[in-house]
């Protein structure tokens, strides 16, 4: 609820409902450098019928206010990772980070880690050993907190485009998190609800549902040839069903961040909460369709709705983008002006690594806008259409960013 008073609150609320209008509210992702993740319980989320719903989350400090889901974290396989988190909210929360080989006091779970009380700060280090699809989540009366929307997706990668050591080549990583709320839930925050009483009434992919998932900026884009890592995990309530079409040529080849003894075809896959899948797909050139994900009830095995996610072949050449994919390699994201590139893949920040010299930049139409120099791994964006745009810079992977004006 917006209190008032609560300037700030009020501010953000103003900044999301305008960045909505204007199509750009769910790819506004930056990664700070150096990341630092900050919680708020005074969030709105927008379902397709256009109203509004009460939500708690994570978000970007140097954005100023929290998404759903929240930030994709992503990070180098073998990388020591800091991530800074920061808690202004009327209440404690963690960052339980799921799936991660971490040590116990850096897990985020409050009975064996430690909670960020309100006003507090911590930094949660760890080495990111494994690549793989892991999650985060706040483990604070999790049922609760879970649903209200504090969870996100973590991706850790390796720099030659493999899934894993001697693993397969991709080219674009396509993050799918699935999950799920109860309105009156949402609406009702004030009592902490059994997970078995949570009857999830609205199903989302990557936070959204329905017609939403139809949007431009949602299809995701393969170019001729293209073989496309659909990262899959799930947040939700519910079980996750998700069916592949033939003409996605559907492999798995990792469960849980570990690879699988033998990789599979799949027609069909389950998706338990919690679990979380690598699924490499080559779209038939030319091929439109869409991957249909069943959303079942845990409790009484009851059918409740089906999502889609929309697939298009592109004969241009534009590199496959998701709003869900938030890469935010770059920043500040969204930008008036200069979009700035950190050094080479792999390098530190504050090293004496050269910047990358030079960018490909095209709008989601697939039309290349611009092919040229960066100055010290800047790019001047002062003059261009405000509108989303996708980046390919040197050895980096493809990012989205955005300019508003």
């Amino acid at each position: 609820m917006i209190m008032a008073g609560n300037f700030q609150s009020v501010r953000r609320f103003a900044l999301a409902i305008f960045l909505l209008g204007s199509g750009f509210f769910v790819q506004l992702h930056a990664q700070a450098l150096p990341p630092q993740l900050f919680s708020e319980m005074d969030g709105l989320h927008f379902l397709d019928d256009g109203s509004a719903v009460p939500m708690w989350g994570y978000g970007w400090v140097t954005d100023g206010f929290i998404t759903l889901p929240g930030p994709l974290l992503t990070y180098n396989e073998g990388q020591s990772v800091d991530l800074n988190f920061t808690n202004p909210s009327p209440e404690s929360h963690t960052i339980h980070l799921h799936g991660l080989d971490v040590d116990q006091a850096n897990d985020g779970v409050p009975t064996t880690s430690f909670l960020v009380p309100t006003g507090g700060s911590a930094t949660y280090s760890f080495a990111a050993t494994h690549a793989g699809t892991f999650l985060y989540h706040c483990h604070v009366t999790t049922t609760l907190h879970l649903t209200m929307g504090m969870y996100g997706m973590i991706l850790v990668k390796r720099p030659d485009q493999t899934l894993f050591s001697g693993g397969p080549h991709y080219d674009e990583d396509v993050p799918l998190l699935f999950s799920d709320l109860e309105v009156e839930t949402n609406l009702n925050s004030v009592q902490s609800f059994p997970f078995h009483d949570i009857r999830p009434d609205v199903f989302m992919v990557n936070g959204m549902e329905g017609s939403q998932l139809a949007a431009p900026e949602q299809v995701v884009h393969s170019a001729p040839g293209d073989t496309l890592a659909l990262r899959l995990g799930s947040m939700a309530y519910s079980r996750v069903r998700c069916h592949f079409p033939a003409e996605l040529h559907a492999t798995c080849f990792m469960s849980d961040g570990r690879s699988v003894p033998e990789p599979f075809g799949v027609d069909s896959l389950d998706i338990w909460p919690g679990e979380r899948f690598t699924v490499l797909v080559a779209p038939d050139p030319g091929w439109t369709g869409t991957l249909a994900c069943e959303f079942w009830n845990m409790v009484d095995h009851v059918y409740e709705d089906t999502e889609m996610v929309h697939f298009e072949s592109s004969l241009t050449g534009v590199p496959t983008t998701l709003a869900g994919a938030r890469d935010g390699q770059g920043f500040p994201n969204p930008t008036n002006s200069t979009y700035n590139f950190p050094p080479v893949w792999g390098a530190s920040a504050g090293s004496n690594v050269p910047l990358e010299k030079s960018v490909t930049v095209w709008d989601l139409q697939g039309r290349e806008y611009y092919s040229g120099p960066l100055s010290d791994g800047r790019l001047d964006v002062s003059q261009w259409p405000a509108g989303t745009y996708v980046a390919r810079c040197g050895s980096w992977p493809h990012t989205r960013f955005s300019v508003i004006h």
